[in-house]
């Protein structure tokens, strides 16, 4: 039965990612030479009503501040802990969906309607947990692939918590998204302070706010884990108690809430230094014959400006039909030099005083500032410049020709 189970998971992974996600060593074969992107025009799928996973999904609804439909909801609703993060909560999506997320869908929807059109898989390297961005811009990716050293983790079962923790669960919890629903990104010190208390537990509770936040129902979860082979596998969701080796992960297929177009967003737990996500590792491979495929990068903490990110670089511009970043990314003379469409928003700034000045791109600070450059405003702020709200976006398309990975 397991070996059957694998069989169609291996297809599924042929047919609709064209991948074998993961960082293990172990058995790893040699990538095949990657076939070019494809600009395809595509719509998600239309399928039949599917059930829900009515528990997980009641569980996300409840650690989001929405009430539940259960009598096992309705006891967690009552406690006065939950009510607390409901009213604060509300409050800060409130304000984070009118500052922010409005404005965001609404550019999305006038400068990304090329790019949405032919996106079939969004890549969002770095962006931990955040799904909410990706759904902003890129709402009907068939597959949203997040990327971040958080673990998976689990979600909180409150029926076997006692009163205390969940009191506890849901004051951390706060911490965690207000940090990020103010500044539009999380700030670590604060995560690893909340996640160090043990309540809140990796990446999947924050991934399952989003979902429920923004108008999702959960239909199925699983687990996706590396054998000694390097072979990804797929078992059920199950709560874990020891932390998973990386690299790691999990699938969420979900639907907008009443549709029937189902969707799935993978999170992978794992290290995207050269060290660890080699040509031959299982993650990497996970782009082997990937198609339609747009990176977003934003707070990206200028990694992909050093050498011991090169192969992450390298696949980026090898095989992206588009690149949106803000100057955390790759750094502009990439894309400059290999002749990629450019349209510039916002403006630039030179790094925060948290980064190196090695990272600063006077080359990108030209191009702001040329009288003659085309660009445009930016009507939504985020990132690490949130006190000054001097926010930049990068929009790339793909020179034609420009294929294979160096």
């Amino acid at each position: 039965m397991r070996k059957a189970c694998f069989l169609l998971f291996a297809l599924f992974l042929a047919l609709n990612l064209g991948c074998q996600p993961g960082s293990s060593r172990e058995g790893a074969q040699a990538p095949t030479a990657p076939s070019p992107p494809q600009e395809t025009p595509h719509k998600a799928p239309a399928v039949p009503p599917v059930a829900l996973d009515r528990a997980h999904d009641e569980t996300a609804a409840l650690m989001s501040g929405l009430a539940g439909a259960s009598d096992e909801s309705r006891k967690v609703e009552e406690a006065a802990s939950w009510q607390a993060f409901a009213k604060s909560i509300n409050g800060h999506w409130d304000a984070f969906s009118a500052a922010i997320l409005g404005p965001m869908r609404a550019w999305a929807g006038e400068d990304l309607g090329e790019s949405r059109l032919t996106t079939k898989t969004l890549f969002y390297p770095f962006g931990g947990p955040d799904l909410v961005t990706s759904f902003a811009f890129w709402p009907d990716a068939e597959r949203t692939v997040l990327m971040g050293l958080e673990s998976v983790g689990n979600l909180p079962d409150f029926g076997k918590e006692g009163p205390e923790w969940t009191d506890g669960f849901f004051k951390d919890f706060d911490v965690i998204l207000s940090d990020f629903l103010k500044r539009g990104y999380f700030v670590t010190e604060h995560m690893n302070e909340a996640y160090g208390k043990g309540r809140v537990d990796g990446a999947l509770p924050v991934i399952g706010f989003f979902l429920k936040r923004t108008g999702h129902s959960i239909v199925s979860l699983k687990r996706l884990s590396v054998n000694d082979k390097g072979e990804w596998i797929e078992t059920p969701y199950a709560t874990i108690k020891k932390l998973l080796k990386r690299p790691s992960g999990v699938r969420i297929d979900y639907v907008k809430t009443g549709g029937s177009a189902v969707q799935s967003a993978y999170y992978f737990s794992c290290d995207l230094a050269d060290a660890s996500f080699k040509k031959d590792s299982p993650l990497f491979r996970l782009f082997d014959g990937l198609e339609a495929v747009t990176t977003f990068i934003k707070s990206g903490s200028y990694l992909l400006h050093y050498g011991d990110f090169s192969n992450l670089r390298n696949l980026i511009l090898a095989r992206s039909l588009y690149v949106l970043e803000d100057d955390t990314g790759i750094p502009y003379r990439y894309f400059k030099r290999q002749g990629w469409d450019i349209q510039l928003y916002g403006a630039y700034a030179k790094p925060v005083e948290d980064f190196p000045a090695i990272v600063e791109q006077k080359d990108l600070q030209a191009a702001y500032e040329d009288p003659a450059g085309n660009v445009k405003t930016l009507p939504f702020h985020f990132g690490y410049r949130w006190v000054s709200k001097i926010d930049n976006l990068l929009l790339m398309k793909r020179p034609p020709a420009k294929t294979g990975i160096s």
